[in-house]
């Protein structure tokens, strides 16, 4: 039912009132701004005191659900539980629809048998007319897609799913930081004395002085005009307090640094060179990886990176021992080298979320958070090897310890375009090196064009020499290995930069012999063209 407007009858000679005054929220800390913005959040027309109070006591108790007073990390885990369980309840009925022997196990067979009765199911719900009837390739192919996408969930390669693989993507732990750091109903930010608990008497408390503010004339009653003026008031605060987080705010911390230390930040799109390393995250992202050279000195140094994907860093150099710790704020880090501790937070997206182009804004920023002035930075779209001492980064050098191959004909060119898009080359590292936050393993069959190079050795994939017109990509001076003239290459076209690299045109062509799984990242990232004979299993793995 509509709320029946409130009119003021203005008599001859009266002037009309000017409407409410705007606030005064100067003296508010900035967490109660950001409560006050929330509590607007959750009126929809003009409401009394008590009715707004009274929604939160009802966000309050379902947030509350552990049984005990206060709404703690123990709630919400609770809540990231039920989350978790439902999400696994609805991967899992999928897998057993598959399981026709109710083993546990959902093995290629059985998928096939699955695949056709789910084509034909859709032949005949579509009514599809004699005249377009697939014909049995097509439906051999729709059969071979349901089975390819159901097992790129097989995780060890035995062409099957048990219950473990098809459960795995549900990320437990990105749930749980999740509901830590947004909070449920009632966002973290309620928690006022910062004890980690949200009691009922906090929120009364806070709800009361805010409203006392918002309701300017005192009648009980948030009007739409108190609740606009004091939205301009709490915003204009907010900006003026110059928060980091442009508006989105998370309570979330980073460690704390000596003030003694010397910081920089790291920022980048990704590292240079591509790494065999697998981290126990969501996508099976490719791992890549940047060097960090550290010189001598006496000072402690602490490094805050802030990367778009996954990154390992090589501390390296006669100073790597100064490093003390690595604190990832955004992509998951892992380190390679040094002794330094290591953290990975979710503050990024929140209370430093943060991407500054120039090298002092993003100094500034995480520097305004730490309450320094002083902080140093190297930002880049690619990270390959950084040098702490001149705070440079050479971003088209191959890294230390490359183990890319040297080869002949399609092969080399297939090197070359590899180091077109990673000129830092490949890294082979060791898992049981790697410090990191989550599990880490290594890949059987390397990520993108290396492991084609790999299958191509095992006589599984040809290369084709690609005609000209298909891809460009720049190749940096110093990164270009000469490609040997004859036939296999005379379809490439190269053209000399004045930089001294050059520009190559060529798809990357691969005609498919035996059964194999497309490297990680390949179909994703890059362009691939597969050429599969009759008779050839399809490859497994996602495909664009």
């Amino acid at each position: 039912m509509p709320v029946p407007a409130e009119i003021e009858f203005i008599r001859p000679g009266d002037v009309p009132s000017e409407g409410p005054t705007e606030l005064d929220v100067g003296l508010l800390e900035l967490d109660e701004v950001y409560r006050g913005l929330d509590l607007l959040g959750r009126l929809s027309s003009r409401a009394t005191k008590g009715t707004v109070i009274s929604t939160l006591m009802i966000d309050y108790a379902k947030d509350d659900i552990d049984g005990v007073p206060g709404i703690t990390d123990a709630d919400r885990e609770l809540a990231a539980r039920v989350v978790i369980a439902r999400q696994r309840s609805n991967t899992s009925r999928s897998w057993a629809e598959n399981d026709l022997d109710g083993n546990g196990v959902v093995t290629r067979s059985e998928l096939m048998v699955v695949g056709r009765t789910r084509v034909e199911g859709g032949v005949r719900g579509q009514g599809q007319d004699a005249l377009i009837e697939l014909t049995e390739e097509q439906r051999e192919t729709l059969v071979l897609d349901y089975v390819g996408t159901f097992l790129g969930q097989d995780r060890d390669s035995n062409d099957a799913v048990t219950y473990e693989e098809a459960i795995a993507p549900v990320d437990e732990e990105g749930i749980l930081t999740r509901l830590r750091t947004e909070g449920g109903s009632l966002k973290p930010v309620w928690d006022a004395d910062g004890n980690g608990t949200i009691t009922e008497v906090e929120i009364r408390r806070s709800a009361d002085r805010l409203l006392g503010l918002v309701d300017a004339n005192d009648n009980n009653v948030v009007e739409v005009e108190e609740a606009q003026a004091a939205f301009r008031a709490f915003t204009t605060s907010r900006a003026r307090s110059e928060d980091p987080s442009r508006g989105k705010r998370i309570q979330c911390t980073l460690p704390e640094v000596p003030k003694t230390a010397e910081i920089v930040v790291l920022q980048g799109d990704s590292g240079s060179a591509v790494t065999n390393i697998a981290l126990n995250v969501p996508n099976d992202p490719v791992i890549r990886m940047a060097e960090v050279e550290v010189p001598e000195g006496k000072t402690d140094v602490y490094l805050i990176a802030s990367m778009r994907s996954p990154t390992i860093f090589r501390i390296m150099g006669a100073g790597a021992a100064r490093v003390k710790a690595v604190v990832g704020v955004a992509a998951l880090v892992a380190l390679e080298g040094g002794k330094a501790d290591l953290a990975n937070t979710p503050c990024h997206r929140g209370f430093l979320g943060i991407r500054i182009v120039e090298p002092g804004g993003i100094a500034a920023e995480f520097g305004q958070a730490l309450g320094r002035d002083d902080l140093r930075a190297v930002v880049a779209g690619r990270l390959g090897h950084i040098n702490l001492g001149t705070l440079s980064n050479a971003a088209d050098t191959l890294l230390v310890g490359d183990d890319l191959p040297v080869m002949m004909g399609d092969g080399q060119i297939v090197v070359d375009r590899f180091l077109s898009f990673d000129p830092g080359g490949f890294q082979v590292l060791d898992p049981g090196e790697i410090q990191s936050t989550v599990k880490v393993s290594a890949r059987e069959l390397p990520p993108l064009e290396i492991g084609l190079i790999v299958l191509a050795s095992e006589g599984k994939i040809d290369f084709v020499s690609p005609p000209p017109g298909f891809l460009t990509r720049d190749v940096p001076d110093g990164i270009k290995r000469v490609v040997p003239d004859g036939d296999a290459t005379a379809g490439i076209t190269l053209q000399g930069e004045a930089d001294g690299g050059s520009s190559g045109q060529f798809p990357l062509t691969v005609v498919v012999r035996r059964a194999i799984d497309l490297p990680a990242g390949l179909t994703t990232e890059r362009g691939v063209r597969l050429i599969v004979p009759d008779g050839v299993p399809k490859p497994r793995g996602l495909r664009n």
